[in-house]
């Protein structure tokens, strides 16, 4: 049936010795790739990131003409703060 097995010496523990020396590579390289496959998807995801970072900036944006001054600022900030008065009794949260 299959004559050219008989002359190279196929036998059951040559094949069965292949087939763990294969398996044995597999267990070892699954892991490997299962760790792998994240970086790689990660890597995809930031060189588009990359790609929109380096990418020219339309001149439909605006750019704000005037900022606010540190005076103004803090004429904001003195506007918001309540005076804080102090007492000596008790607070109760309900």
């Amino acid at each position: 049936m299959f004559p050219g097995v008989a002359r190279t010496g196929l036998t059951l523990p040559k094949v069965l010795g292949g087939i763990q020396k294969t398996l044995n590579i597999a267990n070892q390289v699954i892991p490997l790739y299962v760790q792998v496959k994240p970086i790689i998807k990660n890597a995809q995801s930031a060189f588009s990131v990359a790609k929109g970072l380096l990418a020219t900036p339309s001149t439909n944006q605006s750019t704000p003409t005037s900022l606010p001054s540190k005076t103004q600022n803090q004429a904001i900030k003195k506007q918001d703060e309540s005076p804080v008065t102090y007492s000596n009794n008790p607070v109760f949260f309900l």
